[in-house]
């Protein structure tokens, strides 16, 4: 399901956001399922066994977020968000998200992997495609630069991820428009 803004391509294999007046609140449904301050969009296709591959196309947009998500994760607010303890202040992604992300206003590190932890790691090459390999019983999620098909480099992985028995399905963020700065859509190849 897609949040209200996103805009879906032919075929639903492209999604990027919209300035927010393309869809009329009242033909969006509001269940649970429906992202309502993310712009997310998920798969109706969702794994519960086996292992499974899947590339998006990213291009040169400035920010961007994809992976999977557990059926059971929560949908609702912001999925990252600043928590504070007595340690101090930091940003916690909501459980049940495997992503990695790139923002390019984050100077110095701007690709991210998302669990409940956000921390940033080394990328040398700007990848235009990302590759995710996805393992449910192994529980890893493993992110390539898939520019070169014939030599895929691993970028992050996620390893004894808990799925809980329950189904993840791909997830794809396009993140705001930004008045036009990142209107590129993500692409399912």
């Amino acid at each position: 399901m897609a949040a209200p803004i996103n805009e879906m391509w032919p075929r639903n294999k492209a999604t990027k956001t919209g300035p927010g007046d393309k869809v009329a609140p009242g033909n969006v449904s509001c269940g649970p399922r429906r992202f309502d301050t993310a712009n997310c969009v998920v798969t109706k296709q969702s794994f519960s066994k086996g292992q499974h591959y899947w590339e998006v196309y990213v291009g040169l947009k400035p920010r961007w977020n994809l992976g999977v998500v557990s059926e059971l994760a929560e949908r609702r607010g912001k999925l990252i968000q600043m928590k504070s303890s007595q340690k101090g202040s930091a940003e916690v992604c909501t459980e049940g998200y495997w992503l990695i992300g790139y923002n390019k206003q984050k100077a110095g590190k701007p690709y991210w992997a998302f669990d409940t932890n956000p921390m940033a790691f080394d990328c040398s090459s700007h990848p235009e495609i990302i590759g995710v390999y996805l393992d449910y019983a192994g529980g890893e999620v493993t992110f390539y630069n898939a520019d070169d098909p014939g030599n895929l480099t691993p970028l992050y992985s996620f390893y004894n991820a808990d799925f809980r028995s329950a189904p993840v399905y791909p997830v794809f963020d396009p993140c705001w428009h930004d008045n036009g700065g990142n209107e590129q859509p993500l692409t399912i190849m």
